[in-house]
């Protein structure tokens, strides 16, 4: 029989942000923005002493790094021709440059889960992991990255 999983989510919003999706034959091919939000589902099969899948208390460093990557930045993916471009902005400092393999609204949570997932695995050392991100970028459109992990 499986051991039962405990789950627990947090929010995170309010992080404006600009990006371009540069492979699409739309409108999303330009420079637009977003408010973005970020909702994650954290797992364990064993509790923390006071009773907790993750202490919400202790995400401190989750937020400061949300902060850096997605406050008042741009988001360019790092195959996109203009590259060099956004280099140039980024060295004036006209934007905050950061580079992510895809930053569609999959990717970003692709790219978060696998952040905060080691993260959280170094922070309980093992005990704790994200099971699911959820990445909004308007109250219409979001993605969810679940990996569905499995002992």
């Amino acid at each position: 029989m499986d051991a039962k999983l405990f789950t627990s989510t947090k929010r995170f919003s309010g992080f404006p942000c600009t990006h371009r999706q540069w492979l699409a034959d739309s409108h999303c091919k330009y420079i637009h923005g977003y408010s973005r939000e970020f909702y994650f589902e954290f797992q364990c099969k064993e509790l923390t002493n006071e009773g907790w899948v993750v202490d919400f208390g202790g995400l401190k460093d989750v937020k400061k790094w949300l902060d850096y990557m997605f406050d008042h930045t741009f988001l360019a993916s790092e195959n996109d021709p203009h590259m060099t471009l956004f280099e140039e902005l980024n060295s004036k400092d006209i934007i905050q440059l950061r580079k992510l393999p895809n930053v569609g609204m999959e990717g970003t949570a692709q790219y978060v889960f696998n952040y905060v997932n080691k993260l959280i695995s170094e922070k309980t050392e093992g005990r704790a992991w994200v099971k699911t991100v959820e990445v909004r970028e308007n109250e219409k459109n979001s993605a969810i990255y679940d990996a569905n992990l499995k002992e």
